[in-house]
């Protein structure tokens, strides 16, 4: 079975994590490749693994392994990714492998290539710039090396097929994945702290949302969460008391407002819609005023909280006016 061993271990045929469970290599003093550059070594895992041999003796020291060099003017993870998938392949082989990520200078790629050996070393990229993978090439092969571009081939032929030109931003996808990531958090907190939910975790919300019931509280949570807002909401209910982790939490708070009248037709919509089901004075007027009432005494006793009378707006403008708002400020 294919395994590995390393300070940072990783599975062959695993591809790792957008960062591969290592920190990015400091930026500063780039011309020449350091000897802390992250190591580790590919093949076959013993049942009873002992301490790696010496690098200087023989049978698995690491200079008779087949070296190679990943290089990246991002983080690197896509080329290791389909490394180790090939890797996982050839079963026992061993491999001496190195990642050189944020690499964005053609001094930077002449130094790993000369410290590339010649005789056992190859070198794989990803380079969005096609200037740096011109580079590469000329100077690796220049050095005696194999060099392996595992994008501008396909990059090219899509350029052509789609009649268009690539961005050539690096580690665009590992952003696109890491947004879509928070899109997604957020929305799990959101449902998971709605209509008072999850009072054990609020202090975790980057926005609370308060109002009485059928002012669109979720719905505009779930909205902001989608901005990547871990959005909680809680109710204002007559004669219950405000829930202390609310005034606890240093997440910006906003109090909804609505006319008695709009909330009338609203709750009227609600009621009828719930057969079988009496609610009492859900949609009286009166019974709504005195909650509005206790409603402002409510948000009267927050400090910091920001109102947003939401009678005749939509969700998007109200979530538009809470962004521009109560969430800008409070990061401000």
């Amino acid at each position: 079975m294919a395994g590995c061993r390393a300070t940072d271990p990783i599975q062959p045929g695993i591809p790792p994590g957008p960062s591969g469970g290592r920190p990015p290599r400091d930026r500063h003093d780039r011309t020449a490749v350091r000897p802390g550059s992250r190591r580790l070594r590919l093949g076959h895992r013993q049942q009873n693994p002992g301490p790696d041999p010496d690098p200087g003796s023989s049978g698995g020291a690491l200079t008779d392994l087949l070296s190679v060099s990943i290089v990246s003017d991002a983080t690197g993870a896509t080329a290791e990714a389909v490394l180790t998938s090939v890797l996982v392949q050839f079963g026992s082989a061993a491999v001496d492998l190195q990642r050189f990520p944020f690499t964005r200078t053609v001094d930077e790629v002449e130094a790993i290539v000369k410290a590339t050996p010649q005789d056992r070393g190859i070198i794989v990229f990803t380079f969005v710039s096609p200037g740096l993978s011109e580079a590469m090439v000329r100077l690796g092969r220049a050095h005696g090396l194999v060099v392996i571009d595992v994008l501008q081939p396909l990059m090219g032929f899509l350029g052509t097929a789609l009649q268009s030109s690539p961005s050539q931003r690096p580690g665009v996808f590992r952003h696109q994945s890491e947004d879509a990531f928070k899109v997604t958090e957020a929305i799990h907190f959101t449902l998971k702290h709605d209509d008072g939910l999850g009072m054990d975790t609020l202090d975790q919300a980057d926005l609370i949302i308060l109002g009485v019931s059928r002012t669109g509280k979720t719905p505009t949570s779930i909205y902001l969460s989608c901005r990547k807002l871990r959005v909680a909401n809680v109710p204002i209910i007559s004669g219950v008391p405000l829930p202390p982790e609310v005034l606890r939490s240093h997440a910006p708070k906003v109090g909804f407002r609505l006319g008695v009248e709009r909330l009338s037709q609203l709750r009227a919509r609600r009621a009828g819609r719930i057969r079988g089901r009496s609610i009492p004075r859900y949609s009286d007027r009166t019974s709504i005023q005195e909650e509005l009432d206790y409603c402002e005494t409510v948000y009267r006793s927050i400090p910091g909280l920001f109102t947003v009378d939401v009678t005749d707006r939509s969700i998007e403008e109200t979530s538009d006016w809470i962004t521009h708002n109560a969430v800008t400020k409070a990061s401000t």
